[in-house]
């Protein structure tokens, strides 16, 4: 038979995969024809669609072909299907998936392609054991981005698309024919690189403190005060632009306006007295605002960037009058097909309406031009101060995600904060979620369905009308966070010189050296082998508990401490407890505080006792943390 033209791309197609396509043309996906040479998908929010995600299918190979010509039109409309397919639906929950993670696959398809044509494969099903092997193998030994290989989320993202070839090959013209991690997980297939790694991190606790504290005294404290700056500069535009004058004196105008009412912020170097001040100090303004709501209520960055005016709302919680809640109403986009999400609301602290209310403040102007309600309205970074002005040159789009992390990067700057590891932090749009997560459950687990509920954590098994059993993803986040707290622990506990409490006393004694270049690696990898183990540790602000119910002086059962009787005496006197350096600042203080009590004069005899049996244990920690340090002080003298 006579193929066809494409009329887009001019390349022959088939006859029978056109007479194919004629009935599959605009999947529900695209804007674009499926037998298009680019794919533009529809955006899935408004965040989508001033940048539509595209995959452009004319590829280079290495023999510099490209992917479109007629000899590959087989493979080519089966990695189509494959890429509906990833869009359609996730491997481990089933649900649709955003465009951006559909795009990321492709890429990894696309390296599988091109491996392909160049070790001589012509189809999916011609994959045996030895090729997919070869495949694995040379992508865990490529270099990443300022690393000697991979991070483990890219090799995760091979393996995904592996994945997607062998599950739906039924549905596929071509697919893998053979299981590519026959009785292996990709966790273990990913144990090739002999690492690991967490995907999305948390914020530290000596950076998230200072960062949400300074969030909040902004928006508490600045915010009436940037937004009194920002209306004088409105004022001296308007005025100097009703004069007919040209934009740059009308910037001189709005800067003397400035500088004569000279607004100073508090925890701000110096007052508003130029257009640049008053630029960055709303763009703080936008920072701090998106930080009070991401860490203090845990939406993702997406659903935060949707809020719209009035969104902020009252539900009442069962019969009283007076027992009512404050909510966010917003919606949620991950899993969902929908341009508009799945409607969602999030309980709502007093900082976070306060927060609200800035934002609405903020973005008046731009709702009324644009006619929209979203709250977080901007023009493009270029634009400065001007689009203060009463009516904004420009178009008005909502930031994007990639803009907030430079805001939350110069805020950052702004409020100087501590380093963690020695290092400055790298903030990201998806870490206040994370930290809020973690600070709320991982110290009770009782409290996971309910948190579920409101990060709006959903699996095959949980429904739109109620959550009404266990949120495993949830539940899986939680554990993984445990197991690296432990595991950082057990690496301090590896190399720190001085360990006090009678655990601490049997680690020194029992724990390997480690010698030679890769330390930190072997230090690493040994401590992750414990937890493997099931040494898993309890963690608190007095110490490390290693905990064996044996010797648990809290009474404890077979699922770890007993919370009731877990308190620092008891942990002092236990097999399982250990301190560190790390903890010397807590029992120094608690020495201090009892020979204060000593000093009382009216304390009965009884109490007298305690205070010094508990002084004394206290400073008998302290010694033995501080005892290396005195032994490397006295050789120095020597």
């Amino acid at each position: 038979m006579r193929p066809t033209e494409d009329l887009q791309n001019g390349s022959p197609i088939p006859a029978i995969q056109a007479e194919a396509l004629a009935h599959d043309d605009r999947p529900w996906f695209l804007d674009s024809l499926w037998r298009a040479p680019v794919w533009v998908f529809k955006p899935t929010s408004a965040l989508e669609e001033r940048r539509p995600v595209r995959i452009d299918w004319r590829f280079k190979l290495p023999s510099g072909a490209l992917f479109v010509e007629p000899q590959f039109a087989q493979l080519l409309h089966c990695c189509k299907q494959v890429v509906a397919i990833i869009r359609s639906r996730s491997l481990g929950t089933g649900l649709t998936q955003r465009a951006t993670t559909t795009f990321a696959l492709f890429m990894r398809l696309r390296t599988l392609v091109r491996w392909m044509e160049q070790t001589g494969y012509k189809r999916f099903a011609d994959l045996d054991a030895t090729a997919l092997w070869q495949f694995q193998r040379s992508i865990v030994q490529r270099p990443g981005v300022q690393r000697n290989a991979l991070a483990p989320s890219t090799v995760r993202s091979y393996l995904d698309a592996l994945s997607y070839l062998h599950r739906f090959r039924d549905q596929l013209d071509d697919g893998l024919q053979i299981d590519p991690f026959p009785g292996r997980d990709l966790r273990t297939v990913m144990g090739m690189r002999g690492t690991t790694g967490r995907h999305w991190p948390y914020t530290p606790e000596v950076v998230a403190v200072p960062l949400i504290q300074g969030a909040i005294d902004l928006v508490a404290s600045g915010s009436a005060l940037i937004l009194q700056a920002r209306d004088v500069y409105t004022q001296a535009m308007s005025a100097s632009n009703r004069r007919g004058y040209e934009l740059d004196t009308c910037t001189v105008a709005a800067t003397r306006a400035l500088r004569d009412a000279c607004i100073e912020v508090p925890g701000q170097q110096g007052p508003i007295l130029s257009v640049y001040d008053l630029r960055r100090s709303i763009d703080a303004l936008y920072a701090a605002c998106f930080v009070v709501i991401s860490y203090l209520v845990g939406p993702r960055a997406s659903e935060i960037l949707h809020l719209e005016a009035g969104c902020v709302q009252r539900r009442r919680v069962g019969s009283a009058v007076d027992e009512e809640i404050t909510v966010i109403v917003g919606s949620v986009f991950k899993g969902e097909a929908g341009y508009n999400g799945r409607p969602h609301e999030w309980v709502a602290p007093p900082p976070v309406v306060a927060t609200i209310a800035v934002l609405e403040a903020l973005s008046e102007g731009h709702r009324a031009q644009t006619g929209s309600p979203k709250l977080w309205l901007r023009r493009s970074k270029a634009a400065g101060a001007t689009e203060w002005q009463l009516s904004c040159p420009g178009s008005l789009k909502i930031i994007s995600s990639t803009r907030i992390v430079s805001l939350l990067q110069r805020f950052a700057a702004r409020l100087m904060l501590p380093k963690h590891e020695g290092k400055a932090w790298l903030l990201t749009t998806h870490q206040g979620r994370k930290t809020f997560a973690r600070f709320a459950a991982l110290r009770d687990g009782s409290a996971l369905l309910a948190l579920a509920q409101h990060l709006g954590h959903r699996e095959r098994a949980v429904t739109d009308s109620g959550y009404a059993g266990t949120d495993y993803h949830l539940n899986r986040e939680i554990e993984s966070e445990i197991l690296e707290q432990s595991v950082a622990a057990w690496e301090h506990m590896l190399v720190t010189p001085g360990l006090g409490g009678r655990a601490g006393v049997e680690i020194t004694a029992k724990r390997p050296r480690f010698r030679g270049t890769r330390i930190k690696q072997d230090v690493k990898s040994y401590a992750r082998l414990l937890v493997d183990a099931g040494l898993a540790l309890g963690i608190c602000d007095w110490g490390y508990c290693v905990y064996r119910e044996d010797h648990s002086a809290c009474l404890g059962n077979a699922i770890g401490p007993n919370p009731a009787r877990r308190e620092p005496s008891t942990c002092a006197r236990c097999k399982n407890f250990a301190v560190s350096d790390q903890h010397r600042s807590y029992w120094v203080e608690q020495v201090h505080r009892h020979e204060e009590l000593l000093n009382e004069v009216a304390l009965p005899r009884q109490t007298l006792h305690v205070v010094r049996e508990r002084m004394e244990e206290a400073r008998s920690l302290v010694r033995a943390i501080d005892a290396p340090k005195e032994v490397k002080d006295a050789k120095r003298k020597r």
